[in-house]
């Protein structure tokens, strides 16, 4: 099959030829890729902020065909139409066994072993697998829990997008911050994920919904479709802590970092009244620190991390297809456009330049 691989970090990406194996694992299950979309996690591993062995294949939200499945996989079947998730999990260790499995801690049986032939190669050496998934190749091999299936009537390009955005942003709001109507929440970052924050806390019937961005364009998506009440352009507003507070009554109960800076979980923390919470949903880089002032611990804030949305994918992504279906869920308008795999470092640069709007690889 075909595949985009990075082969060091700050390098373009290389299409080539990549081998999947023959013979599945009773556990696994082989799907023809239809659409992957380009996420921020990405373009880290490709600028070297997370650090991973090389050469590897990125694209962690996909969807896609199921072709083959492994002897012991039930509930997917060839022709099934699935969604493929980065929450891989193995099902019976203590996060998994008490409904968290984005919270797994024995990922490594999910996968394939040393002794075994890789998911991935060329000429017999091992291709890495990013977060399990590897979406930027025309063929995926996973581990049976990456898959859920899902209503053949939802267009595979943007339910590609359930895998990590969507699911990501509007988990955070929902299950993890249980927003609710009366609450005040902001939301730093405009890109996929914070406008799915957005859209999951207008849905959860949120009082106000505050985005904050340097982008005009952003900003004008947020409230247009995604749900926000408030727009900051933090760039031209001088005292974003100020303004919101004046609109909220003392600051919001919930304050959202969806970019992965550092320095904004401080900014995060000035936005919200006493006792509130920030979720940090960004991805930060390996080696990055956070440092929170005691004063904002004084005030009863605390400061928690956000994996996935804390999603069951099982469970949360056919309800985010019912909810698309039923005309409740924005996805298109999270599309900037739609590529070719040939063109794959075009949407790398679309990372870079910010625009906010996911960039989709159709197959």
């Amino acid at each position: 099959m075909r595949a985009a691989l990075l082969t060091a970090p700050g390098q373009d990406l290389t299409v080539g030829n990549v081998d999947t194996p023959s013979t599945l694992r009773g556990d696994e299950v082989r799907v023809r890729t239809s659409a992957v979309g380009l996420c921020h996690s990405d373009l880290h591993v490709v600028d070297g902020l997370v650090q991973r062995p090389m050469p590897i294949v990125l694209g962690h939200e996909a969807a896609g065909v199921v072709t083959e499945i492994g002897v012991d996989v039930t509930g997917i079947r060839p022709g099934d139409h699935v969604v493929a998730c980065f929450v891989v999990s193995c099902g019976a260790c203590r996060m998994c066994v008490s409904g968290r499995p984005a919270m797994c801690q024995d990922r490594e049986a999910t996968m394939r072993g040393e002794s075994e032939e890789p998911r991935l190669s060329i000429d017999g050496a091992e291709v890495h697998q990013w977060t399990s998934i590897a979406g930027y190749a025309e063929e995926m091999v996973l581990h049976h829990s990456a898959v859920t299936v899902i209503d053949d009537r939802m267009p595979l390009d943007l339910a590609a997008l359930l895998g990590c955005a969507v699911a990501t942003g509007v988990g955070s709001a929902t299950t993890v911050a249980g927003i609710g109507p009366g609450d005040h929440i902001a939301v730093i970052g405009c890109g996929g994920v914070g406008l799915n924050v957005c859209q999951g806390a207008a849905l959860a019937g949120a009082t106000s919904i505050i985005a904050i961005d340097r982008s005009d364009a952003r900003l004008e998506l947020a409230r247009t479709r995604f749900g926000a009440t408030h727009t900051v352009n933090s760039d031209r507003e001088p005292d974003v802590a100020a303004l919101v507070s004046s609109w909220t009554g003392g600051g919001v109960d919930h304050a959202f970092e969806a970019v992965g800076i550092p320095a904004l979980v401080g900014t995060a923390l000035d936005l919200t009244v006493r006792g509130g919470t920030v979720w940090a949903v960004g991805v930060f880089g390996d080696t990055a620190e956070i440092t929170v002032p005691a004063g904002h611990l004084h005030a009863g804030k605390g400061v928690h991390g956000v994996r996935a949305g804390s999603i069951v994918p099982s469970r949360d992504i056919p309800l985010l297809v019912d909810a698309y279906l039923e005309g409740r869920l924005e996805l298109e308008a999270l599309v900037g456009r739609r590529i070719p795999l040939d063109r794959i470092n075009d949407g790398i640069a679309d990372l870079r330049a910010g625009t906010g709007a996911r960039t989709l690889v159709v197959f």
